[in-house]
C-alpha cells in the first residue's frame, strides 16, 4: 500500500526539483573595451562613483511565444564595478588622475541595459537598449548628460545567447568609447575660474 503513493510522490518531487532547476537564471558576462583618443592629454584631478539603478538587474530576457514567463539571465560579473573600472582606465590614459578626496566627481549613473528576446518557433527578434548618465560635478560648473545607444537583430529558430552576449559587449564598448572621449565632460572638468 505504501509503494502506491511513493511512487507518484517522488515522480512529483522530482518534477518540481527539476522545474526548480531549469527556472535559475543563466549568466552571462560582457567585455567591453574603450577605443581612447590619445592626442588629448589633460592635468585634471578627479573623484569617480558609479550607481547602478536599474529596475531589473537582469541582461537578457527571452519570451517564448505563449508563455507568461520569460528566462532571465544576468550579469555573471558586478557590471556597474566594470564600467566604473573600463571608463576610469580610458580617463587616466588621457591623463586624468582619480583620488578619493577631489573637489571634481564624476559620477556614472546605469540607467538601462537590457536586451529583450522574443521568440517564436521559426525566428527571434531581439532588442537592446544601454542608457547611462554622466555628472560631472566641480566647484564652478555641473553637467549631466545622457548617452544611450539602441539594437535590434533578428535571426532564424531559437536566439543564441552568447552571440547576444557579445553583440551587447560591442555596443556598450561603443557606448563607453562615445562617453571617455566626449569633449564636453573634459572641458567641465577643465573649466577654472
Amino acid at each position: 500500500m505504501k509503494t502506491q503513493f511513493l511512487l507518484p510522490a517522488l515522480l512529483i518531487s522530482g518534477v518540481l526539483g527539476l522545474s526548480a532547476c531549469s527556472s535559475q537564471p543563466q549568466q552571462v558576462a560582457l567585455t567591453p573595451s574603450i577605443e581612447v583618443n590619445d592626442s588629448a592629454q589633460h592635468s585634471i584631478i578627479a573623484a569617480i562613483k558609479s550607481q547602478d539603478l536599474r529596475s531589473n538587474r537582469f541582461l537578457i530576457s527571452i519570451h517564448q511565444e505563449g508563455e507568461e514567463q520569460a528566462q532571465l539571465i544576468s550579469s555573471g560579473s558586478n557590471l556597474r564595478q566594470n564600467i566604473e573600472q573600463q571608463l576610469s582606465s580610458a580617463w587616466q590614459q588621457q591623463g586624468i588622475g582619480f583620488v578619493p578626496d577631489s573637489p571634481n566627481l564624476i559620477t556614472i549613473d546605469i540607467l538601462e541595459l537590457a536586451n529583450k528576446v522574443e521568440e517564436s518557433s521559426v525566428k527571434h527578434a531581439a532588442s537592446s537598449v544601454m542608457r547611462l548618465k554622466v555628472t560631472i560635478d566641480t566647484p564652478h560648473k555641473t553637467l549631466s548628460k545622457q548617452f544611450r545607444s539602441t539594437h535590434t537583430n533578428e535571426g532564424a529558430f531559437s536566439v543564441n545567447v552568447s552571440k547576444q552576449s557579445e553583440a551587447m559587449s560591442q555596443q556598450l564598448s561603443e557606448l563607453l568609447t562615445q562617453i571617455a572621449n566626449d569633449p564636453q565632460l573634459i572641458e567641465v572638468l577643465e573649466y577654472q575660474l
